[in-house]
């Protein structure tokens, strides 16, 4: 895969992603994008800083579209350009926000994004004025953050904690601060989710991708997809135990 320098005219951020598309079909309030960067060490730097073993490997950074190399080099090159560039890409960035919240505007719906699709970047600290910019925008991410490292983030960023294997009693820290937790079942696609986890109501969480929506002290239930579904894992939540 061509690690080279990001050639600055491709787009960071989109909204061509079947989750991303099946939230914007659903809902007629919100537009949402999203912007995939190479996820773990993919790039020769570690994009996820809290990322599992098991959380590297069963990653759907290679599900649907992920699969064409095309996808994913252009997921190295933006990683590239981040980490080599950090002004010029938030200019780009920066521009292509401004250009998704007047495609919302003339959609008449509220703009949306996500910053970490297959990252767990901590953009607030980043880029922190770059929520203040856009104070009407939602962002929204899942983070395996410790509730305590991400504590204080931005009013008009919307975080949910994700469980792995090694982070499973994070899970009631971020619940109790009022930070819904994301866990993934070994739920076949035509079940339902359990109704309830650790004691807390479970959320279908494969609807739609808009987290925010979901209230908080809830669990929001995703099951498991591409490498996860076929292999046995302790990352993904055995419902029939």
């Amino acid at each position: 895969m061509n690690r080279n320098h990001y050639k600055g005219n491709k787009k960071l951020i989109t909204v061509a992603s079947p989750k991303i598309e099946k939230s914007n079909k659903i809902s007629n309030e919100f537009y949402t994008a999203v912007m995939y960067l190479a996820p773990s060490k993919i790039s020769g730097k570690n994009m996820c800083a809290h990322a599992s073993r098991e959380c590297a490997r069963l990653c759907l950074n290679t599900a649907g579209r992920g699969k064409f190399d095309v996808v994913q080099n252009a997921r190295i090159n933006r990683t590239m350009f981040y980490i080599n560039d950090k002004q010029g890409f938030k200019n780009q960035l920066i521009s292509e926000i401004k250009g998704h919240i007047n495609t919302a505007k003339n959609m008449d719906r509220k703009p949306v994004m996500r910053l970490n699709g297959t990252s767990d970047q901590l953009f607030e600290r980043v880029y922190p004025d770059l929520f203040s910019m856009f104070p009407d925008l939602i962002f929204y991410d899942y983070t395996k953050y410790p509730y305590k490292n991400r504590s204080i983030i931005p009013e008009n960023l919307d975080l949910t904690f994700s469980r792995s294997e090694t982070n499973h009693e994070q899970i009631f820290e971020n619940l109790e601060n009022g930070r819904r937790a994301a866990v993934v079942f070994n739920t076949k696609k035509s079940e339902n989710l359990p109704a309830e986890y650790l004691g807390y109501t479970v959320v279908d969480g494969d609807i739609h991708d808009m987290r925010f929506l979901d209230s908080n002290y809830s669990i929001v239930g995703l099951r498991a997809k591409g490498l996860a579904k076929s292999q046995e894992s302790n990352f993904v939540v055995n419902v029939h135990e």
